[in-house]
């Protein structure tokens, strides 16, 4: 075991005996929390993931995206630089939900049609919520449909974005293992049934586990803290879901879908551990899906404010987009700038300080090893 694994290790059983005192000292707080986070996968989580995942899988399976390539006529090919399964797993990533990208791309990668540079490439970006998810459940939760086709909107257009940043050249064609729709119908069917199933109830217990752990943070948090832009925005990095239930208290406006763009693209930790259980054996680096999720969230949150803006008067407090004069919607653009340059600093310090602590604790930690001869 290495020194960075130990730290990690030690990290790791350090939170989880935090976890452990909370559940003692505060019984009735985890219980609500796990009753919340199960209560909230039956309404809101299955029913958005399980067809999509399902429809997914049958359709990689059967070796959809041959046929996907025609009808578009390799429209995406072209315009993103990827092969064919790289093409089905963008497509599929964005309209299926969490993990379905990663799960279909851990497919594709063990079939021997998709290269690892170019999976690590696009995958942070084909992993996103589905369509169901966020105009269903995240519409329903902020009680107005438009706002969760805003963030679909915002989400797709960064996800656009950060692919045409990040194109490459267009790769050879990869050598498939298995023959054109080799897999029989039935089999495809029975499986991709079973094996959704059974991610579904892992997506559940990922859910519930970081629907707790939120609740535990939060606890430790002042009462208007743990309530507020921030308390949500902690608990959207942890779990989406809890993180959209917080954020259903704030009133509509510029910081309520900033909040709800940062978590929406960065999917939180619940949905990045997800990611890499779907991907099976597939030896991915999960450093670069991070920090393409880092940059999506950040330009997710841009273009909710941005959208936003066009659907909602009230976004911008300073000047209303409505009023029909060309000075209020220039400096209503320039508030909303303002606003997002102001959290990403704020942000980016705190990410700095963070990292400056971990190093510092890290440091301490080599050396008590090193003292004792662990």
């Amino acid at each position: 075991m290495t020194k960075k694994e130990s730290v990690l290790n030690f990290f790791l059983c350090a939170l989880c005996a935090a976890a452990v005192a909370f559940s003692l000292a505060e019984p009735a707080a985890a219980g609500e929390a796990a009753f919340a986070a199960l209560s909230l996968c039956a309404r809101r989580v299955v029913p958005g993931v399980f067809l999509f995942m399902a429809a997914a899988k049958i359709f990689a399976a059967c070796g959809g995206e041959h046929l996907f390539a025609r009808v578009t006529c390799r429209a995406f090919e072209k315009l993103f630089g990827v092969s064919e399964s790289g093409a089905a797993v963008i497509f599929l990533g964005l309209l299926s939900g969490y993990p379905a990208g990663a799960a279909v791309a851990g497919a594709y990668l063990k079939a021997g049609t998709l290269s690892r540079a170019e999976a690590e490439r696009i995958l942070p970006f084909a992993t996103a919520a589905s369509p169901a998810f966020l105009l269903g459940s995240v519409g329903a939760i902020l009680g107005d449909v438009r706002a969760g086709g805003i963030l679909l909107a915002a989400q797709w257009a960064s996800a656009v974005l950060l692919l045409l940043f990040t194109r490459g050249k267009s790769p050879a064609p990869a050598r498939s293992v298995r023959a054109r729709g080799s897999a029989k119908p039935l089999s495809a069917i029975t499986a991709a049934l079973r094996e959704s199933g059974m991610a579904v109830v892992n997506i559940c217990s990922y859910v519930t586990f970081f629907y707790v752990f939120s609740a535990m943070l939060l606890s430790l948090l002042p009462a208007h803290a743990g309530q507020g832009f921030w308390g949500a925005l902690i608990a959207g990095i942890l779990e989406i879901s809890c993180g959209f239930a917080r954020l259903a208290a704030l009133r509509a406006g510029a910081a309520r879908f900033f909040a709800g763009g940062l978590m929406l693209g960065f999917a939180g930790f619940s949905v990045f551990l997800q990611s890499a259980d779907a991907l099976g054996s597939a030896e991915l680096s999960m450093k670069k899906y991070l920090l393409g999720k880092i940059a999506q969230a950040f330009a997710t949150a841009l273009f909710a404010v941005l959208f936003g803006s066009l659907s909602f008067g009230e976004v911008s407090a300073g000047a209303g987009l409505f009023l029909g004069e060309a000075h209020a919607r220039v400096a209503a653009l320039w508030e909303i700038c303002a606003v997002f340059l102001a959290f990403a600093l704020v942000l980016t310090l705190i990410l700095i300080f963070l990292i400056k602590i971990l190093t510092f604790f890290k440091k301490i930690f080599k050396k008590l090893w090193k003292k004792n001869n662990l």
